[in-house]
């Protein structure tokens, strides 16, 4: 397997800082592996809901079609993190976001992720494509090209 290469914050518009828990802690004293992967969750939604979208109940919703993670080195509870959010690419009707866990001050990531979703309607459950208005939102969150 390949390693992946990690995207340095440069890279990134969108941090939002994250307070660990002390459950968050598996038995090897570091953050457990299926934590980063909520932290990418809560902060894709968090993200969504700073800029209303998706958020009525005429919008499309969005349902999680992939979510990976590639890890770099360990998070232990008592550091200081930050999640970093950008988006790969634009679908007519899916996301793909990068998010990636950063101490706080580092340019390397802990973890860098891959998480997409996809716009369904409502009712049917089928793909719906993204309105104009959400296209361009998520237009700035755009990875930063290096």
């Amino acid at each position: 397997m390949t390693r992946p290469t990690p995207r340095m914050r440069d890279q990134y518009r969108y941090f939002r800082p994250i307070d660990l828990r002390w459950n968050d802690v598996d038995r090897f004293g570091h953050i457990n592996n299926a934590v980063f992967f909520e932290l990418f969750d809560t902060t894709v939604n968090l993200w969504l809901a700073d800029k209303n979208l998706f958020q009525e109940d005429h919008d499309p919703m969005c349902v999680v079609a992939r979510h990976a993670c590639d890890y770099f080195f360990e998070i232990k509870q008592s550091d200081k993190v930050e999640v970093a959010l950008a988006i790969e690419t634009i679908g007519t009707s899916s996301l793909t976001y990068l998010p990636a866990l950063f101490r706080v001050g580092e340019n390397h990531p802990a973890a860098q992720g891959s998480y997409v979703h996809v716009a369904v309607d409502r009712t049917t459950r089928r793909p719906t494509p993204i309105g104009p208005n959400a296209l361009r939102i998520c237009e700035t969150l755009l990875l930063v090209k290096t």
